[in-house]
């Protein structure tokens, strides 16, 4: 029976929730049930549990129509947008899951064991309104091409009918299919001399889950722990956590591009980085950037402060982005990462120089550590 403390945060139950697919939650006090909620109570005439039973008979075409329409209800609720992005992250877990069933009936029982994984932002469960397709899948052994390529076809060609386009980079299951030896073997070749395009695949790749099938990726999770014990693949990992740099120029000021600062990939990719190189040195396979950056805190590799100025950065950063794509929606135009900077009120422009500062600090400190310019 899966229960959570009677003092969990709304959003975390909810998410929790939706992750599961269950609609009743004891709450505990120690060991004894003080109460349960439903879904009714955390997000009332709107719940994303009411979408979740709905997606197994959903209408592909309107699937993204359908999320985009609860991720507004949802910020108006006042739900944090991170728990958003999880909430969000749980209903494309059970698309996938109902995508591979109507394979598996169409295709037969699975001949080997195997898992559908996902990674990147929706491994992370960090998934806004712009988003592309992550996943691979794992196969216990060799063979069986026809069925998991099959497999594979119906699983990503469902998506795209869903609303969630191909990734551009071809990191989806149509191509990247291997047998669990295979997997483990490219991903230490990957750790033991990463060159730009391996250190770029480790980036996307190392952020996995599994959301169907039976087949473990617990050997997986050890190798990335056993490589990050390395300092080769930390030194690299440092280095990849400073590719991108918060937008602050001379005396702090806010550099644009054309009057527009990129979110993606000048405040929230540099706090993914960050959070994921501090996280693997104290030995976590925590996933989420907020939970990895409670992790560093809690073992030591990155300071309290720094852990929640980098966590406050992100949460802020991450609703931005939500708020600017939603009000996109709004006017038909396209979704995008970029925010107009003189569009913010001031309390966003302090709120956003406070994040760029705390990036800016912890990248300063990164480099010392690792002895990089």
């Amino acid at each position: 029976l899966f229960a959570l403390p009677a003092d969990t945060p709304l959003y975390e139950a909810l998410a929790a929730m939706v992750e599961r697919g269950i609609h009743h939650l004891p709450l505990l006090e120690g060991a004894k049930v003080v109460g349960v909620v439903t879904h009714t109570d955390l997000v009332p005439a709107t719940s994303p549990l009411l979408l979740l039973r709905r997606v197994e008979r959903l209408e592909l075409s309107r699937y993204a129509e359908e999320v985009a329409r609860l991720v507004e209800s949802l910020v108006h609720s006042g739900l944090p947008p991170t728990g958003i992005g999880r909430v969000v992250a749980g209903l494309n877990d059970a698309l996938i899951r109902r995508l591979v069933k109507e394979a598996e009936a169409r295709l037969g029982p699975p001949p080997i064991p195997y898992s559908f994984m996902v990674f990147g932002s929706e491994g992370r469960r960090e998934q806004a309104l712009l988003t592309d397709q992550d996943n691979a899948l794992v196969l216990k052994e060799e063979g069986h091409e026809a069925y998991f390529q099959a497999l594979a076809e119906a699983v990503v060609g469902g998506l795209i009918r869903a609303g969630i386009p191909e990734c551009k980079g071809g990191y989806m299951a149509t191509r990247w299919r291997m047998p669990l030896k295979e997997w483990l073997s490219t991903f230490r070749k990957w750790m033991e001399a990463p060159e730009p395009q391996a250190l770029l695949e480790t980036q996307i790749f190392f952020d996995f889950r599994s959301v169907a099938g039976e087949l473990s990726l617990r050997p997986l999770e050890e190798a990335i722990l056993e490589g990050s014990r390395k300092g080769v693949f930390l030194y690299h990992l440092a280095q990849a956590a400073l590719a991108f740099r918060p937008p602050l120029g001379f005396l702090g000021r806010v550099r644009t591009e054309e009057g527009y600062v990129d979110l993606k990939r000048h405040a929230l990719a540099p706090i993914v980085s960050l959070a994921r190189l501090y996280a693997l040195m104290a030995g976590s396979r925590a996933l989420g950037t907020e939970e990895r950056l409670k992790a560093a805190a809690q073992g030591g590799t990155l300071s309290q402060e720094g852990a929640e100025r980098l966590g406050e950065a992100f949460a802020f950063f991450f609703g931005l982005r939500l708020k600017a794509q939603l009000e996109a929606l709004e006017k038909g135009a396209p979704l995008e990462n970029r925010v107009l900077w003189e569009a913010l009120s001031p309390g966003e422009k302090r709120r956003a120089l406070e994040g760029f500062r705390a990036i800016q600090e912890v990248q300063e400190s990164t480099a010392a550590r690792f002895q990089l310019r």
